[in-house]
């Protein structure tokens, strides 16, 4: 690649992959994750043009019940990294730009979707985990 190649290359922010390939959800209080700040905000905020609002976890891309207590320090961590992204979509927006805030809160289905071993019954509600991100985000909106 040659220096500045990239330059116009857009992002699709589907972070929980990453989270779940590195096995935590990056937090800048972290000695390991003191480079994820400046990541976000000097590469991945300007390049953004989509967020997959979709809560992962260290050892997986997706949350089956985000809503549940065990999950809120890393729900927390993620809320925080789609704000940024969302008031840097707001800002190219504002500066007249055409530019909408794209957030999509997907979760798949079994077997993406965590089953219970023999049934293969879902261990959460899909629906329901999809509403509280929904709302969840559109809260956040509101705040901005």
């Amino acid at each position: 690649l040659k220096p500045g190649s990239l330059s116009k290359l857009k992002l699709n922010a589907d972070l929980s992959h990453w989270y779940c390939s590195c096995e935590r959800v990056f937090n800048a209080d972290d000695d390991r994750d003191k480079w994820w700040p400046d990541l976000l905000k000097d590469v991945i905020s300007p390049r953004c043009e989509y967020i997959h609002a979709r809560l992962g976890w260290a050892q997986g891309p997706q949350m089956a019940d985000p809503s549940a207590p065990e999950c809120e320090v890393e729900k927390n961590l993620q809320l925080n990294v789609w704000k940024m992204l969302m008031e840097y979509q707001m800002k190219r927006r504002d500066r007249g730009g055409n530019h909408s805030i794209y957030v999509s809160p997907e979760y798949g289905p079994p077997p993406y979707m965590p089953v219970k071993p023999h049934s293969q019954e879902p261990v959460a509600s899909l629906p329901s985990a999809v509403t509280y991100t929904k709302n969840l985000l559109e809260e956040m909106y509101q705040l901005l």
